[in-house]
């Protein structure tokens, strides 16, 4: 079974754009995949129901990839305060029998984190304890253009303080010609600082919502390691 656990350090990094780039990928490639989102804030009112707005997006990518979500909270305050005022009690247990139904569904299964890295789940719980409570390897997406270096060198040195399979991290938005000298340099910082992987870079789609998912495919292939990231060996690759 093919795994991985999608988190960043903090909200609007592009997770839900690697996980869904990653997920339409191994479905091309003939992997049948499902993206599980344990806890999804920020939900949309659609006929009355509570709908996920980032599995939403990552069925256009793709209708064939299964989704599911076990809470979905119309808050978009941390998971611990929007669980408070949606009078919902988030459970690990709950969340890690869903999760192992999931991965009974699929070849691949990609779990999605909720806000980033660090945001509370519930007392005394954060999702990178999710992250261990799954024993899932760990990418982190980090936005280059959103997030200072020193915030993400920061972030990292939480996540391996932790003992966490982190397997790296997938620079988002990222331009390595940019005249930003931060940006043009991030990885050769974050290499040289913390001694991370950097496991691909994805360029800045402007509209994400509208593209062709095509494009994106492409560049997972050509620009992300995804052997790597799912440890194993891809045929179609190396044919």
């Amino acid at each position: 079974m093919l795994k991985v656990f999608i988190s960043g350090l903090e909200k609007q990094s592009g997770k839900t754009i690697i996980s869904g780039g990653l997920a339409a990928t191994m479905q091309s490639l003939s992997y049948s995949t499902i993206v599980y989102k344990p806890i999804q804030t920020n939900a949309s009112m659609l006929h009355g129901f509570k709908t996920s707005p980032d599995l939403t997006v990552i069925k256009k990518f793709d209708p064939n990839i299964a989704t599911d979500s076990t809470y979905v909270l119309q808050g978009s305050a941390p998971p611990f305060v929007s669980s408070y005022e949606d009078s919902v009690k988030i459970d690990m247990k709950t969340i890690y029998n869903d999760y192992l139904n999931a991965d009974k569904m699929s070849d691949c299964i990609i779990v999605e984190g909720a806000n980033s890295i660090s945001v509370p789940i519930m007392e005394h719980c954060t999702e990178i304890d999710v992250v261990k409570a799954l024993n899932l390897p760990l990418v982190l997406v980090i936005n280059t253009k959103q997030t200072p270096i020193e915030r993400a060198l920061t972030g990292i040195n939480y996540v391996q303080s932790n003992n966490c399979r982190l397997l790296g991290v997938i620079l988002n938005q990222y331009d390595e010609e940019s005249e930003n000298l931060e940006e043009k340099y991030y990885s050769q910082i974050l290499k040289e600082f913390v001694s991370v992987n950097i496991l691909g870079t994805i360029p800045d789609y402007n509209k994400i919502q509208t593209f062709a998912p095509e494009l994106l495919i492409g560049d997972i292939l050509n620009r992300v390691d995804i052997e790597q990231i799912f440890g194993v060996k891809i045929a179609k690759l190396n044919g």
